[in-house]
């Protein structure tokens, strides 16, 4: 059994060495302000500044009126995108799109504008000012607030519009992370994947479109399930994909010889994630295997999107970034033994795991 620690360039924030020889105080307010530069980035991303500078709206007078912004207050959010390397201005006033940039555009492969849209949406500003709440008592942070969990809240049909840009979001993610599992891991070894809580099956989709003699089944909520139904036509898997509804604190569906999830067990405490986890075990073959798709944090003070990505579980849903230790136990505990933790070029490592 062995296990190695995710390295992936894109699962790390390296410091510069601007940032190590940075004046403390400055450090100090970088971190402090932080939530300034994200509701910049949310500011361009809904006024979609990014797609019109690419369609040629280079100058701030005809972004301003394309956007239908004012233009000092324009300038103003696009001078903290630039400190930031999102977008350059050129000599003339003219503005580009960095590598950072391109990625905020709507319709681009591997765009990250719908997932951005909902990281620095108002929502999270709202809750994050309420923080504290959850480090002095240890309640999740939306629980407090809203008085119901987020994925109870998120189904409400007065929520339905965030709910869309949450679920957007995850397909996102989902689209940034693809290239990278498909040549990471060998998924052309299976018969049947289950994906559970796999959203609108976009992991799924693009592995049976890489491997045509795999069939698979898309386990979500049952909201979810038309958009799942429609996204499987669209892309002509009807033949071999279908998307089943499912409650996976109750029981999933069997007839896998792999099931999948993507950034589900980070969402639930370790009680809930062992019930899930307990579930697969229930109906998995003891020739089958159970692939997940986690951060998987280090103990080192250094960077990594994990480490954030913690803290809004902490806030949202109650769950956690884990360990590979961590990932150990909690496997072990379903009924599960860990293979292997395999790297990719996501921020997302594959953690491989058989039946004992």
């Amino acid at each position: 059994m062995s296990t190695t620690m995710p390295s992936a360039p894109i699962s790390s924030l390296p410091a510069t060495v601007e940032a190590i020889n940075m004046n403390p105080a400055v450090a100090v307010f970088n971190t402090a302000l932080g939530y300034i530069a994200s509701a910049c980035l949310n500011v361009a991303v809904k006024l979609r500044i990014p797609d019109l500078i690419s369609q040629g709206f280079t100058d701030l007078g005809s972004l301003a009126l394309e956007a239908g912004a004012q233009r000092e207050p324009l300038f103003r959010v696009l001078r903290v995108l630039e400190m930031n390397g999102i977008v350059s201005r050129d000599a003339d006033g003219t503005y580009q799109l960095t590598a950072a940039g391109q990625l905020l555009l709507r319709d681009a492969a591997g765009s990250l504008a719908a997932a951005i849209e909902w990281i620095s949406d108002p929502l999270h500003l709202t809750l994050y000012s309420e923080l504290r709440t959850s480090v002095e008592t240890g309640e999740t942070t939306f629980d407090a607030i809203y008085g119901i969990p987020f994925f109870d809240w998120s189904s409400e049909p007065e929520n339905a519009e965030e709910a869309d840009v949450f679920n957007n979001a995850m397909t996102s993610i989902s689209q940034m992370c693809i290239p990278a599992f498909l040549e990471g891991y060998p998924f052309g070894l299976f018969q049947r994947i289950v994906d559970i809580g796999g959203g609108h099956g976009a992991v799924l989709r693009s592995i049976l479109k890489q491997h045509s003699q795999a069939h698979g089944t898309i386990a979500e909520m049952s909201s979810l399930i038309p958009a799942a139904e429609n996204a499987i036509a669209q892309d002509g898997l009807s033949n071999r994909c279908e998307a089943v509804a499912c409650n996976f604190f109750e029981t999933v569906p069997g007839g896998g010889d792999l099931y999948f999830m993507k950034h589900i067990i980070h969402d639930w405490a370790d009680d809930r994630a062992i019930k899930l986890l307990r579930n697969i075990r229930a109906v998995i073959p003891e020739n089958g295997t159970l692939l997940l798709a986690e951060a998987v944090l280090d103990e080192t003070p250094a960077p990594h999107l994990g480490k954030l990505l913690d803290i809004e579980m902490l806030a949202f849903v109650g769950g956690k970034e884990r360990t590979a230790e961590q990932f150990r136990q909690l496997l072990s505990a379903a009924g599960f033994a860990l293979q292997s933790v395999i790297p990719t070029r996501s921020p997302l490592s594959l953690i491989e795991a058989v039946p004992c």
